[in-house]
């Protein structure tokens, strides 16, 4: 099966101007979860750990439906994900369909990504990929 190219968003935290301002170390703390959180998933040895854990939330039986999800991850997870006008462009095109006003946000003013920029210039999140080793 090809991947399709579609430029989408699925990871990442979304809030106030306000709150990012006043709590960034929170958010970095919360961002440096996140981020280890994917790297411990994408870590072969610990793929059935992360199988476990997807059937124990989803609470599912069948673990063949819990690889499926596992092989999505894998295959859709973005190892440094920065966000992208055109990912949130799209996600917007969707939730319009419920909500027409969300049309009218300027998704380029509200992108930050100083806080992932900085722990990716710091090395951080390569050290996360030593530390959990993925093909």
């Amino acid at each position: 099966m090809q991947k399709a190219n579609i430029p989408f968003s699925a990871q990442g935290l979304a809030v106030k101007g306000t709150y990012l301002q006043e709590q960034r170390e929170i958010l970095e703390g919360v961002l440096k979860g996140m981020l280890e959180g994917i790297a411990f998933s994408l870590a072969p040895k610990n793929k059935g750990a992360v199988i476990g854990t997807i059937m124990k939330q989803l609470k599912l039986s069948d673990p063949a439906i819990a690889e499926e999800g596992y092989q999505d991850i894998i295959n859709g997870i973005e190892r440094k994900p920065f966000p992208t006008v055109e990912g949130l462009r799209n996600i917007q095109r969707f939730m319009k369909l419920r909500n027409p006003l969300i049309e009218n946000l300027k998704l380029e003013e509200m992108v930050d990504d100083h806080i992932l920029r900085m722990l990716d210039e710091s090395g951080f999140i390569d050290r996360l990929y030593k530390t959990y080793p993925s093909k």
